[in-house]
């Protein structure tokens, strides 16, 4: 068996108790995974490079290396707590990474993959949020600072991001994912898969020219499940526990 494995946000944070269970879910994927896609938010915040790794950021960056050698291949979707994460890992951990969508082919199915903290078009408080945090000039002077600054920086975000736009957060825009899931199952894609909403959900979708059926990832930290594609071309979720 060659599964194609999902896994939606971890959100891992230092002195994590949930780091080991995740780390040996990873080990366990070798056995039946020929291939990975870590749909972001693999940390509450990931900043790329190794100056600014942490020790639990560190082992994870390294179980995915070890995927990697054994013959699985890795891809990444940048989330909303990612920064620069391709450029600085694929390659080692990474065998890809994309900041937009990557679309999968396997057991017969093309699959639309995406974050997806862009599909919500109302959240106009976090889209800006998003231009600002990622551009060039906020990058240019976050890279003047020294490294424990730019550590320390990076923890007072977070914890400020936390409590932050809690209405758009708590709201699964359904009709705006079913929207976007027609869009992309009538490019000639069977699926679209994508996370950020933390909550689990497959929604069929049957519109003209669309036929096909969208899943929303569960935070897997929480919920310690994921997405399987088969090679018989069966998506379903599943209990990371047992696969």
């Amino acid at each position: 068996m060659s599964d194609l494995v999902f896994i939606g946000d971890v959100h891992l944070d230092r002195d994590d108790p949930a780091l080991e269970d995740f780390l040996r879910f990873l080990h366990s994927l070798g056995a039946t995974t020929s291939r990975v896609v870590l749909l972001g938010d693999l940390f509450n915040v990931w900043i790329g490079g190794a100056a600014m790794e942490q020790p639990h950021q560190r082992a994870v960056v390294q179980a995915l290396a070890e995927l990697r050698r054994g013959g699985v291949r890795v891809s990444y979707l940048e989330g909303n707590r990612d920064y620069r994460i391709g450029r600085h890992y694929t390659g080692t951990a990474l065998d890809e990474a994309s900041e937009s969508h990557l679309i999968e082919r396997h057991g017969g199915k093309s699959v639309y993959t995406t974050h997806g903290d862009l599909v919500n078009v109302r959240d106009r408080q976090y889209r800006a949020w998003r231009a600002v945090s990622r551009s060039a000039p906020v990058w240019a002077l976050f890279g003047l600072l020294p490294v424990p600054r730019r550590l320390a920086l990076v923890e007072r975000l977070e914890r400020r991001m936390r409590g932050t736009n809690l209405a758009q957060k708590r709201a699964l825009p359904e009709a705006l994912l079913r929207e976007f899931g027609a869009a992309r199952l009538r490019e000639g894609h069977d699926a679209v898969v994508l996370g950020h909403f933390h909550v689990e959900r497959e929604i069929t979708i049957a519109a003209p020219g669309a036929s096909g059926r969208l899943f929303v990832l569960p935070e897997w930290r929480a919920s310690r499940r994921h997405l399987v594609l088969r090679e018989t071309g069966e998506l379903a979720f599943v209990d990371s526990a047992r696969g």
